[in-house]
């Protein structure tokens, strides 16, 4: 749990910024370093990750057969190591880890990328994924997944990219591609898996080798670029078992390893604006950058039609710290500057109110 006060005059001396204009989409832009963990340390980065306990619905709906556990996750050495075992654990026969950046690292858009080593064996699934922070659009997969990289320890030349869309399960769909090396196995070496997407293109490479780009996609939820169009957050997992690479039969040895290096996440910089009328199509609120921070950060936000908008900072009691926007505001994508110099380490809550709308982000403040 974490413990931290309130400064009595915070509630009048928090400096906020705001900018007044919406955001130009026709811009020159080019690629900058906005999150990244090099797992440079001895424990998992808490403000970045959090950990995905059990074995879910149905074994996560694939019919896995880990317990994913936080003691599976091993950082050290500058990687982290997810690490599949045989070993009896809440019923099941095998355990893992499974982690997300959800409400810590959610994105529209950008360049996302780890380099990594697989593991090798029947029934090794290790993924590089992400999925839709809020399902604006419905449950699984009307609001999409996107898999950055899938593959199966019994195939170790081959990784899969894949877009999974369209209607609530079971009138789901997907379309993705393989790559494979010809003269070496993905267990053997560090890969980089690299995927840029950007509106209404998603494109996966291998070391920098692009091979595949998709620009159709649909959901029942919303129009194109929809489902691909809001906020989605990364996950890392090494599944045991399921439907797609069976289970582990007497061949697999255990203990296997999933070895991350680094994940990195880019977005586009402004550097120059030009004439555009394009609106945003959804209410969309993003994680404040940067996060943790001191003494400044800056959030995001898409308002799609006229209407009265507000932003508040709350505490973890509950208490109002800070209003940041309370007015009526034009359709298009706002960004606040928030100056937190009069506020307590620790977890605040904001949260964007317009007509139905409501959506609600952690932030931290480290001193």
């Amino acid at each position: 749990m974490c413990s931290f006060s309130i400064k009595k005059d915070s509630w009048f001396f928090v400096l906020i910024f705001l900018v007044g204009f919406p955001f130009n989409r026709n811009i020159a832009q080019e690629y900058k370093l906005v999150w990244s963990d090099e797992f440079d340390g001895t424990v998992l980065d808490l403000t970045k990750w959090e950990y995905q306990i059990g074995n879910g619905s149905g074994g996560w709906g694939n019919n896995e057969k880990e317990y994913y556990r936080s003691e599976n996750a091993i950082v050290n050495n500058g990687y982290l190591k997810i690490v599949a075992k045989k070993e009896n654990f809440g019923g099941f026969n095998y355990t893992s880890a499974r982690i997300s950046t959800i409400h810590k690292g959610d994105w529209r858009y950008g360049k996302i990328e780890m380099r990594a080593k697989m593991p090798v064996g029947k029934g090794m699934w290790p993924a590089f994924w992400m999925m839709p922070t809020d399902n604006i659009y419905g449950e699984w997969a009307a609001s999409g997944e996107i898999d950055i990289m899938e593959y199966l320890g019994h195939d170790s030349t081959t990784v899969y990219g894949t877009l999974h869309f369209g209607d609530s399960w079971p009138s789901n769909t997907s379309k993705g591609m393989p790559y494979s090396l010809s003269n070496s196995d993905f267990n053997d070496n560090f890969h980089t898996y690299t995927l840029i997407w950007e509106e209404g293109k998603i494109q996966w490479f291998v070391d920098g080798e692009l091979y595949q780009t998709q620009t159709s996609w649909y959901t029942s939820g919303g129009n194109y670029p929809a489902p691909f169009d809001q906020q989605f957050h990364i996950l890392l997992n090494l599944a045991v078992g399921g439907n797609w690479p069976g289970d582990p039969d007497a061949s697999t040895v255990f203990p296997q390893e999933y070895d991350i290096d680094y994940v990195r996440v880019y977005q586009k910089s402004v550097t120059a604006v030009q004439g555009t009328d394009q609106k945003p199509h959804n209410f969309l609120l993003y994680q404040n950058f940067p996060n943790p921070f001191n003494p400044t950060t800056k959030i995001k936000y898409s308002i799609p039609q006229n209407g009265f908008v507000t932003i508040k900072i709350f505490n973890l009691l509950g208490q109002k710290v800070a209003s940041l926007v309370n007015q009526e505001q034009r359709t298009g994508e706002y960004k606040i500057e928030f100056n937190a110099s009069n506020l307590s380490s620790g977890i605040y809550l904001y949260r964007i109110q317009s007509g139905n709308y409501s959506s609600t982000k952690k932030m931290i403040v480290l001193k």
